[in-house]
């Protein structure tokens, strides 16, 4: 069996060549370049609600400890008024907010170097990207394990970070197909 650390460099891999052969077609005849501000509305917007909803999963992180560990450490004769999944709530606000800070650079460096070549669908794509963030503490769940459709939050913010990613670095050094060589039949 392969390590880890061998499987995980050879499914990057491929990934890569694949976006790379997608980008390839897909991006041919495009420029990067600097757009205006209002070119970049929704790259900008994206980047305000990213910044809000990483806010408020950090806030949600420490709220819920500080709650959870106050009520269970009560001086009374009393049960603390704690529910009984204390952990696995600790756990989901932990893990959101996680979550989000490991792919908050990789989200926000693609979706702006991407913003330099397509401006609108990295606007959109950005968008796709976070309602999937919104998500991930619905799907992550609050049991023992994470929920079995977590990956739907995971695997397509992935997929289109690493794509936008690929597809600029292919057009700033000019490994798209030409404009010329795209529309001739």
């Amino acid at each position: 069996m392969a390590s880890p650390t061998v499987t995980t460099l050879g499914l990057q891999t491929v990934f890569y060549l694949v976006f790379a052969v997608i980008a390839y077609f897909v991006e041919s005849g495009q420029e990067f370049k600097w757009h205006t501000a209002s070119e970049l509305r929704w790259v900008i917007l994206d980047t305000f609600v990213l910044i809000f909803i990483y806010g408020l999963f950090r806030f949600r992180e420490g709220m819920t400890k500080d709650v959870y560990d106050l009520e269970s450490k009560k001086d009374t004769p009393e049960e603390p008024l704690v529910p009984e999944n204390v952990p696995a709530i600790i756990r989901n606000a932990e893990r959101s907010a996680g979550n989000t800070a490991e792919q908050l650079p990789l989200f926000v460096l693609s979706m702006w170097l991407y913003g330099c070549v397509r401006p609108v669908t990295a606007g959109v794509m950005g968008g796709i990207e976070l309602i999937l963030i919104a998500v991930y503490p619905i799907l992550y769940g609050f049991g023992k394990k994470h929920g079995k459709f977590l990956p739907a939050s995971t695997i397509p913010r992935y997929i289109m970070n690493e794509y936008m990613a690929v597809a600029s670095i292919m057009t700033i050094f000019g490994l798209t197909r030409t404009a010329a060589a795209a529309s001739s039949p």
